[in-house]
């Protein structure tokens, strides 16, 4: 039957093919599909939304030409089911372009996106920071055409989607897919019900790890408390001094355990800056978070004597950490590893360094052989209230695994 009396389903997959082979394809092309293609719930199948995918690739992979010049970006609207434990980030205080109704809007729930190109090769993870509006920008450095809707936080805080150095040859062919057409007896897989198991648990990560490019960040943050309220709170301050060094901006969001805040608060860092933090009292917790798993956790109690300042070394992927000792007794600090060695080498790394009254020492952890990934605490066994936790990825500029 022609084209015109095809189902909706059917009709958007087999135009696309025809204006494929025709080379009537404009720029940009967008295809949004139908309720039966759109695989949510009730209306779709997995199998439905699978076989668009499958046809619309089909038609581009059976025209080499076309498809050595092609990127398909494959957007959902919903995370899907998918488990996520990253909150996203938000427009830190007194941003008014993000908000809605007074209260800041963020990036949103974080959804699945697959780019699928004969140059998007050799599975990679990027762990750089995208929004929808990532995708835009990237139109608009492929057409020329600027987007004034974009506002200055979310072009500073999310990456414009850019091919990344891949190491293949341009001039090569491209190899057309090869795979199985999907069904699409959506009726059948609408009646079956998935049986949920007997025996609950938590989704267990997928072991292993995956070549990953390197993210242009490089954060640090460390700090100390400071009896010096500044007129803003009767508990003194902790202050923290924030580092990125890459090239593109780093999101901090700060999570206070101990009332050092009401909310979650936010910073957007490129270079260096201050944060100073209100104590509710004598005793502080707090947790800063940043891209690509990097994390500071801060406890303990306000004047304690112990402090810790840390610098990261990206030629040699060394945390260099600085213990000291404001007080007026000797303290012993704990340095021990937490993660990404085995048992016997997380045992050989744990240190104990005694710091004399005044005095402070540094020690080097070297994160080398787990390609820049590290996992430290440090503790000090006559201050049970006193940790502080280090994690993150140490980033030199080149490919590693994901974490």
């Amino acid at each position: 039957m022609s084209a015109g009396r095809l189902p909706a389903a059917t009709r958007l997959a087999e135009s696309f093919r025809e204006d494929v082979a025709a080379g009537r394809l404009p720029k940009v092309s967008y295809l949004v599909p139908s309720a039966l293609d759109s695989e949510h719930p009730g209306a779709s199948s997995p199998i439905a939304s699978a076989t668009l995918v499958y046809k619309v690739l089909d038609a581009l992979a059976s025209h080499p030409d076309v498809w050595r010049h092609t990127v398909a970006l494959i957007n959902y609207d919903e995370n899907d089911g998918f488990f996520d434990h990253v909150p996203p980030p938000v427009p830190p205080a007194g941003n008014t372009d993000d908000t809605y109704q007074g209260r800041p809007t963020g990036l949103g729930i974080r959804v699945p996106m697959l780019v699928i190109s004969p140059w998007s090769v050799g599975g990679y993870v990027c762990s750089e920071v995208f929004d929808h509006t990532s995708v835009i920008r990237l139109l608009e450095k492929w057409t020329g055409v600027a987007e004034p809707g974009i506002t200055p936080w979310r072009r500073a805080a999310p990456r414009r989607h850019r091919r990344p150095d891949l190491r293949v040859r341009l001039h090569a062919r491209p190899q057309t897919a090869r795979c199985g057409a999907a069904g699409t007896d959506s009726a059948v897989h609408r009646r079956s019900r998935p049986v949920p198991p007997t025996e609950q648990r938590m989704p267990v990560q997928e072991p292993g790890v995956r070549p990953a490019r390197p993210p242009p960040y490089q954060p640090d943050v460390y700090g100390r408390t400071d009896g010096r309220t500044d007129g803003r709170t009767d508990g003194g301050v902790f202050r923290l001094a924030l580092s990125n060094k890459g090239r593109s901006s780093v999101h901090f969001a700060l999570y206070p355990y101990a009332g050092e805040y009401a909310v979650p608060q936010h910073r957007d860092v490129k270079g260096e800056a201050r944060w100073i933090v209100p104590l509710a009292g004598e005793r502080y917790r707090f947790t800063v978070t940043g891209p690509n798993g990097f994390r500071r956790e801060f406890a303990g109690v306000a004047g304690g004597g112990a402090e810790v300042e840390s610098r990261i070394d990206a030629h040699d992927r060394d945390v260099h950490l600085t213990l000291i000792n404001t007080g007026d007794e000797a303290i012993t600090f704990v340095v021990r590893p937490l993660g990404y060695a085995d048992e016997d080498d997380l045992r050989e790394w744990t240190r104990e360094i005694t710091v004399k009254p005044g005095r402070r020492r540094t020690v080097v952890h070297s994160a080398a052989d787990a390609h820049g990934w590290y996992d430290l605490e440090i503790t000090v066994p006559a201050d049970g209230a006193f940790r502080r936790r280090l994690m993150g990825h140490i980033e030199n500029g080149r490919p590693s695994v994901s974490g």
